[in-house]
């Protein structure tokens, strides 16, 4: 049986700046980070807590750590700094942060049972003074490491807006594309192109399915976006 092992920490500090943005991995394992923020967020919204929206740049730091961890499994990192420091080296600020670490534990189910049971983890994954999560996951020998940063969400954006499927930051017939495609997918009874995060986004009139009136919806909003309107997608669609 693998071993497994998780800890958690807590930090506030001032408001820093960070350096120039590293150029971590941020795209590797994205489904997996997809699967835990939806995992943290259903354990937020059962508590009536706010969710947290996903950060790039938490993730570029959440993958700094992950890939740390693999050699050294603590909060501390190899130059003797407070694991929480790499949210300044990726460029972000922030008035409350935290972390929590694990490994041995092979899905995202999995590692946030895990979390969900211990009181530390669990007390970071609900802290009401958090806005954004970023998560890291690194593989080593067929061992997985996984990362949660947690910050107060200072001078961040989230990762995802409604009809923004691809992460481009430009809603238009692309993410429409996709929507089609996964619906055609589904349709035909396999599993679809969409992670359970990018499902959330792309049910434009919330009616639990993720169909064609959605990338009808998605086209009306790029057809009045490309003739100069100015109003974001919620506001047009009325979210």
């Amino acid at each position: 049986m693998k071993i497994k092992r998780m800890i958690s920490a807590l930090l506030s500090g001032m408001i820093l700046s960070g350096i120039a943005v590293c150029s971590a991995n941020a795209e590797d394992f994205q489904a997996q980070k997809d699967e835990v923020i939806m995992l943290v967020n259903e354990q937020r919204a059962a508590q009536g807590k706010e969710i947290l929206y996903e950060s790039a740049i938490l993730n570029q730091a959440a993958d700094i750590r992950a890939k740390e961890i693999i050699s050294n499994f603590s909060h501390t990192r190899l130059d003797g700094s407070h694991g929480y420091e790499v949210v300044y080296e990726v460029g972000a600020t922030y008035m409350a942060v935290g972390e929590n670490i694990a490994y041995g534990y092979s899905t995202e189910a999995d590692v946030m049972n895990g979390w969900m049971n211990s009181s530390g983890h669990r007390a970071n994954i609900l802290n009401e003074n958090y806005h954004a999560i970023g998560v890291g996951v690194a593989r080593n020998n067929n061992v997985y490491y996984w990362v949660q940063i947690f910050t107060d969400g200072i001078g961040l954006t989230p990762m995802y807006t409604k009809g923004n499927i691809n992460r481009d930051n430009d809603i238009n017939s692309e993410d429409a594309s996709l929507i089609l495609s996964d619906a055609a997918e589904t349709g035909a009874g396999r599993t679809g192109v969409l992670t359970r995060m990018q499902r959330s986004f792309s049910d434009l009139n919330r009616d639990g399915n993720v169909n064609s009136y959605d990338a009808t919806l998605l086209l009306k909003y790029t057809a009045y976006a490309g003739a100069g309107g100015l109003d974001s997608i919620e506001t047009y669609l009325g979210l």
